[in-house]
């Protein structure tokens, strides 16, 4: 799994010169709309927060209009992934193709792309024109989400066919795959339904999701491509359904701690802000046989309590750490592993993103899930610092630094502290709940702005908006995840996937161990193939009552399906931190898979450990 940005080829000839041209007005002007609305969140909910606690007053219409911002967001995110060559996408196979195979490829590719398109551009229409009514506070018109969606999917399609080959020309077979987008829609809008008695539609949308998904098609289109498939046997949900499901599923107030933490995990990355954490982790572990390898997990233990983002911490950590490892004598194959499976933590220890979803998806407390996260992920820290050593006394990594004495781990510990604390305003607010998560992310944000800005006085204004601009490309990305998981997730509960599943395993199981282990080893293989967000979306729900029938508790559960899933990242074909830290390094993925396999094994232990201890989940909680 990627998310990667394109080189952008030089324009040859007046036509490309014109598609240029339009793509970066799209880019721009696009991008500094995206940009507003993640500022404007920011703004409104933070001064909802001031308004409870200094003026003793609500904004009622902070939420709203805060939700609605959110939307907007994710919908911006269509033109801007095509114009920035961005994409949460698996790009295995193009690697393997060359010559026409390959062309073969990106050309379906390119069509399913556009049939998604003109579906969100229709759909996105017609809800437009049959929804009525006005929002319950600021009286705006329902149907404005949706014209929105609508809007840019057109844009999106332009961006689309004005994209460059690598030539710097205007790509004859991407206009034709804009032409065979747009003509399957208006076959299949004529003719939409071919009845098929003995056809499972969800089962049919899963295997489309998965072949177009391995194809290299980004992870949000090929799910709603899955759903597309699965209408074409019966599936009971129309295009405009299809749409609304889609806004329905983004618009949860919850959800919006999302952009928030990933905007505080993007300020923490300029300005020395992280610099300042991996020095005091060095001071504290650099000394113990491994050296910067050690130095890499604390860091990333530490980091999980400011960003729950994997992806972010891979990333910076790859930037910052990797060619650091390499001069230590890491080869740097084993440092890429090492700093993918160390960023498996930031989404176990608060505030973790994909437990926040995984809350958000069955309706359990985000405090609880975070607390609950919090013994297995520092036992998950332990573990991978335990095998760091061993291999670095087998195999010679790693050069130990000096062990610091007291005083230079306390100068290091003070010049951290300020940004440590973030970890307390976070549990802390949430736990005595005096902040729910959402207003968590958004004094996140604040505080790591106000640190950079007004405390290290390390960054300026303008590079504070360069990262929230780049922030709110990847905040589009995860929402288009999150709105494309409802209707596919909509189909394996209206065909009562979950009773039949549970109705199978009563069946066959008679202990909680047992089931246990039997959903261990599931979400092991859905890991393997899936993107933890779709997978919390779409298997959490389907499991979770099965959970509660054989007396697991939702928390403990909970941990579970989002530490397995979390293994996923680090395993072939998806393996999403795996091909961060090897695209950031330049470094071959699958000798990073190779490096990473002593590291899984090790956290499988851990894994295990967790699954069979409930206490590790729940002591904090209760």
């Amino acid at each position: 799994m990627e998310v990667a940005a394109a080189p952008r080829p030089a324009p040859d000839g007046a036509a490309a010169r014109a598609a240029a041209l339009v793509s970066r007005l799209l880019d721009g002007g696009f991008g500094a709309l995206a940009t507003a609305c993640l500022v404007a969140m920011i703004a409104i909910v933070g001064a909802g927060v001031v308004a409870r606690y200094v003026f003793n007053a609500s904004l009622s219409w902070s939420e709203e209009v805060s939700i609605w911002l959110f939307l907007f967001i994710i919908f911006l995110g269509l033109p801007l992934a095509v114009t920035r060559g961005m994409s949460l996408s698996l790009g295995g196979l193009e690697a393997r193709l060359s010559g026409l195979p390959l062309a073969v490829l990106r050309f379906l590719n390119d069509c399913i792309v556009a049939y998604a398109l003109v579906m969100l551009a229709t759909g996105g229409r017609t809800v437009m024109r049959l929804v009525g009514g006005v929002t319950p506070v600021l009286a705006m018109p329902q149907a404005v989400p949706y014209a929105v969606l609508s809007a840019c999917a057109v844009a999106a399609l332009v961006a689309h066919l004005c994209r460059l080959d690598a030539g710097g020309r205007l790509s004859p077979a991407r206009a034709l795959s804009v032409a065979v987008g747009i003509a399957a829609w208006a076959l299949l809008h004529e003719w939409p339904v071919y009845e098929f008695p003995d056809a499972r539609p969800s089962l049919v949308a899963f295997l489309a999701f998965l072949v177009v998904l391995l194809m290299g098609v980004p992870v949000a289109i090929a799910m709603l491509f899955g759903v597309f498939a699965a209408r074409l046997v019966g599936a009971p949900i129309p295009e405009a359904g299809l749409v609304q499901q889609m806004v329905v599923g983004s618009s949860k107030f919850l959800l919006l701690a999302i952009p928030f933490f990933l905007a505080a995990g993007a300020l923490m990355g300029i300005g020395g802000l992280t610099r300042r954490i991996i020095e005091f982790a060095e001071r504290l572990v650099g000394h113990i046989r491994g050296g910067v390898g050690q130095v890499n997990i604390a860091t990333a233990t530490m980091f999980a309590g400011i960003s729950g983002s994997s992806i972010s911490e891979a990333a910076i950590a790859s930037k910052l750490l990797a060619r650091e490892m390499v001069r230590n004598g890491y080869p740097m194959p084993v440092a890429c592993a090492m700093i993918a499976a160390a960023s498996v933590l930031p989404n176990i220890i608060p505030p973790s993103i994909a437990l926040l979803l995984l809350a958000a998806s069955v309706n359990l407390s985000v405090a609880d899930l975070w607390l609950g996260g919090v013994l297995p992920g520092l036992l998950l820290a332990a573990t991978l610092m335990a095998a760091t050593y061993l291999l670095a006394r087998v195999k010679g990594y790693g050069i130990q630094s000096p062990r610091a004495s007291l005083s230079e781990m306390g100068r290091a510990g003070l010049r951290a502290a300020p940004i440590l604390f973030l970890v307390v305003i976070i549990l802390g607010g949430i736990r005595f709940g005096l902040v729910t998560p959402t207003e968590a992310g958004v004094l996140a944000v604040a505080y790591a702005a106000f640190l950079g800005l007004a405390v290290y006085r390390e960054f300026r204004l303008a590079e504070m908006l360069r990262s929230l601009s780049q922030a709110s490309v990847e905040i589009a990305l995860v929402g288009l995840v999150i709105g494309a998981a409802g209707p596919f997730a909509f189909l394996f509960i209206a065909e009562r996937i979950p009773q039949e599943l549970a109705s199978l395993v009563t069946a066959w199981v008679d202990s909680r161990l047992m089931l246990l282990l039997l959903v261990n080893l599931l979400l092991l293989l859905c890991g393997m193939v899936l993107d933890i967000g779709v997978a919390i979306l779409v298997l959490t729900p389907i499991l979770m009552p099965l959970a509660l029938q054989f007396g697991v508790d939702p928390v403990h559960f909970g941990i579970i399906v989002t530490v397995n899933l979390m293994l996923g990242g680090l395993t072939p074909p998806v393996g999403i931190l795996v091909y961060v830290t090897a695209s950031v390094t330049g470094t071959p993925a699958d000798r990073v898979f190779r490096a990473v396999l002593p590291l899984l094994a090790a956290m499988l232990l851990a894994l295990a450990a967790i699954t069979l201890v409930p206490a590790l989940s729940l002591a904090l909680v209760r």
